[in-house]
């Protein structure tokens, strides 16, 4: 294992320990413990913001070192989705993005159906042997949705600026879900050549396999 595919897993480890951060900064909060609670929103704040920048880490040092392996391709979209809806649920189970009601709700809805229906079709693509190179609208969705959770978990309940964070967070998160969902269209519209009734195996005269 090269270490662009050790800094993926080490993505994917964190995100459970993540998960029993925000769980013991919202027991506290809720039990009125204000000062461990505003301990814990940092600290997680923080860690979740270092573990989704290792999203541009491992793959910076893939292509620079030229180690592009099968197992870093398949582990690494899953880290990264995964990472994105964690935070998600972060902001809907903390209620972060006040003064917008059911914003984090839509959002998250409409992020997850753009990712399952784009999963979909790479799957399609790759039965009929398509290769599908991502591009720049698909990392610029990703940026803008980490820097929107990244904002959010970054204001602990209650504090003096919180309100006008949360706007700033909420703003993020709708730029987020338009960039989300256009850039699914883009990604669709840019391949539509798959949904024809034959593969491409088939348009270069080799026969088709179905």
């Amino acid at each position: 294992m090269n270490l662009p595919t050790k800094i993926t897993v080490t993505r994917i480890v964190m995100l459970p320990i993540l998960i029993v951060l925000f769980c013991l900064e919202m027991y506290f909060y809720g039990n009125g413990d204000k000062q461990t609670g505003d301990i814990l929103c940092y600290v997680t704040a923080l860690l979740y913001i270092a573990t989704a920048l290792t999203d541009f880490l491992d793959g910076y040092l893939a292509r620079r070192n030229n180690q592009v392996t099968t197992l870093g391709k398949f582990l690494d979209p899953i880290a990264d989705k995964v990472c994105v809806l964690t935070g998600l649920c972060f902001i809907m189970q903390g209620n972060f993005i006040y003064g917008m009601p059911y914003v984090a709700m839509i959002c998250t809805i409409i992020i997850i159906a753009r990712e399952l229906i784009i999963g979909l079709f790479r799957q399609i693509a790759a039965s009929k042997k398509f290769i599908l190179a991502a591009d720049i609208w698909g990392k610029a969705k990703t940026v803008v949705t980490l820097a929107a959770i990244g904002t959010a978990l970054f204001v602990p309940i209650g504090s003096s600026f919180g309100e006008s964070t949360m706007w700033a967070a909420g703003v993020l998160l709708i730029a987020a879900t338009v960039l989300t969902v256009y850039s699914g269209l883009n990604y669709i519209f840019k391949n539509k050549a798959i949904f024809a009734d034959k593969d491409k195996d088939a348009e270069n005269g080799e026969g088709s396999k179905d």
